[in-house]
């Protein structure tokens, strides 16, 4: 099969037809897409880390979470030195379960496998960023009060 074919596109073999001419709707005849071909891959190959890497990314992309940080524990277990793939869950870990610590630790096995890379760096970078953005309300909570004792 093509990588076109995969996709639906051509003939034969990919997701179904997409219809179009003569003034009909365009994709009527069109099956669940990416997500059906995502499964209907990993049904073949379920233990290819780049597939499961990019279905994970999808279903983050479509906020699956649930099945998102499924697929991205799948991944690790099959590509366990792919730092970015960490700092990608890790990422996911802080937004879906906001479990700071578990997600500070999978960002720092990220970064010293891979402590060059500016993708993992940033996405770490951020990801503090935003646990100190979490934590400043409780930060000022006692100055205002402080301040507002003081005046009184």
């Amino acid at each position: 099969m093509s990588i076109a074919g995969g996709f639906g596109i051509g003939g034969g073999g990919g997701l179904g037809t997409i219809t179009g001419g003569g003034g009909g709707g365009g994709n009527r005849d069109r099956p669940c897409g990416m997500d059906a071909h995502y499964r209907r891959l990993l049904a073949e190959d379920p233990g290819n880390s780049l597939l499961l890497r990019n279905y994970a990314r999808y279903l983050y992309e479509k906020r699956d979470l649930p099945r998102a940080e499924e697929l991205y524990e799948r991944a690790i277990l099959a590509s366990p030195d792919d730092a970015e793939l960490r700092a990608q869950y890790a990422r996911l870990i802080w937004e879906f379960r906001r479990d700071e610590e578990r997600a500070a630790s999978y960002f720092e096995q990220a970064a010293q496998a891979s402590p060059d890379d500016c993708s993992v760096l940033g996405a770490y970078a951020a990801f503090m960023w935003d646990v100190d953005e979490d934590e400043e309300p409780k930060n000022h909570a006692m100055p205002v009060h402080s301040a507002i004792v003081s005046a009184a």
